[in-house]
């Protein structure tokens, strides 16, 4: 966890199975830039939905699943509601 207290922010290789969570911060440029084109930007609200062997997370929003590579997933900081 990087902030303790009521907004505890954690990077999204952090987050298990089942955790509810807010995304806080996207990496700059391209990579954002494909997260927009998903529907997926700061303040969206996702579900972890999976973590496979390797550390690539796989994120749902309502029927869209994402599967995100660990180096990516590292950069991207959310929050569990």
């Amino acid at each position: 966890m990087l902030r303790k207290g009521k907004d505890e922010l954690m990077r999204l290789t952090d987050a298990k199975p089942g955790y509810e969570l807010e995304i806080v911060e996207l990496p700059q440029g391209n990579i954002k830039t494909q997260f927009v084109r998903l529907g997926i930007t700061e303040g969206t609200r996702i579900k972890c939905a999976h973590k496979l062997p390797g550390g690539t997370v796989v994120i749902s929003k309502r029927t869209l699943e994402i599967a995100i590579g660990s180096d990516i997933a590292k950069k991207i900081f959310v929050k569990k509601i």
